[in-house]
């Protein structure tokens, strides 16, 4: 019987947690998605973007029926107060596209509570993050977890959200959403051609490998010390609504 259920956009935000776990393969959609089994858990990368990150997530509870789902990964922090490898457990989503919003319980381990807006676009800039709070009043931004918590609420299961922050609000990201492919894979070839005749980018994203470095070590460091003995929520008490009141 598998608890719990741990969907990540990138195998590399799952790599250090899952090190040495077996992995079975699912196939869906026309894809295939490899999966992590130790005892009661399960953990897989379903790529970049909500509509993948739902896919997975949909394959996942269809195969494994877990009790709690939750939506793991990197953020781009929208406060100034995060700081790279800060850890956060959002009990709002809003999905940035349509304007739904999912409430959910929140156990509070580190930093409790808030919002965060699942975008359809990674936000490159100050600019961009300073227009998400003003629209969303959130303190934080990715590209998945609201698909997660969309499959989470139709199954009528635990939803969880725990985000470790890799950019923090004013950092200036390098031009990464055009290497974003259909399948929600990032195409690092294509980028690291762009980037050889572009200097101008090369301190920026030295620094972001850094960043998102620390942030998945205190990501994978917070589901080892949480996720075994993560305890089950009402899923009665996550709900969905309409777009959130400003």
């Amino acid at each position: 019987m598998i608890k719990t259920a741990v969907i990540t956009a990138l195998e590399r935000e799952l790599r250090p947690w899952v090190n040495g776990w077996p992995s079975v393969t699912l196939d869906f959609h026309g894809r295939t998605l490899r999966c992590y089994q130790r005892g009661e858990i399960v953990a897989a990368a379903g790529g970049i973007g909500s509509a993948r990150a739902e896919m997975a997530a949909r394959a996942v509870v269809d195969k494994f029926r877990p009790q709690t789902l939750i939506s793991a990964g990197v953020a781009g922090a929208l406060i100034r107060s995060l700081k790279v490898g800060s850890v956060i457990r959002p009990n709002v989503i809003v999905d940035a596209l349509t304007g739904s919003e999912y409430r959910f319980a929140s156990g509070g381990e580190i930093v409790g509570g808030g919002i965060l807006v699942s975008a359809d676009a990674i936000a490159e800039s100050p600019q961009a993050k300073s227009r998400l709070v003003e629209q969303f009043h959130a303190l934080a931004v990715d590209m998945e977890a609201a698909g997660i918590a969309r499959v989470a609420l139709r199954a009528q299961i635990d939803f969880r959200c725990v985000k470790a922050i890799s950019d923090e609000a004013d950092f200036k990201m390098p031009p990464l959403s055009r290497f974003v492919d259909a399948e929600g894979s990032f195409a690092t070839g294509k980028f690291v051609a762009w980037l050889s005749v572009r200097p101008q980018y090369w301190a920026r994203t030295i620094a972001l490998g850094r960043n998102t470095k620390q942030a998945i070590a205190a990501l994978c460091e917070w589901l080892d010390k949480n996720v075994p003995t993560a305890k089950i929520n009402d899923p009665s008490k996550m709900a969905e609504s309409e777009k959130l009141a400003i």
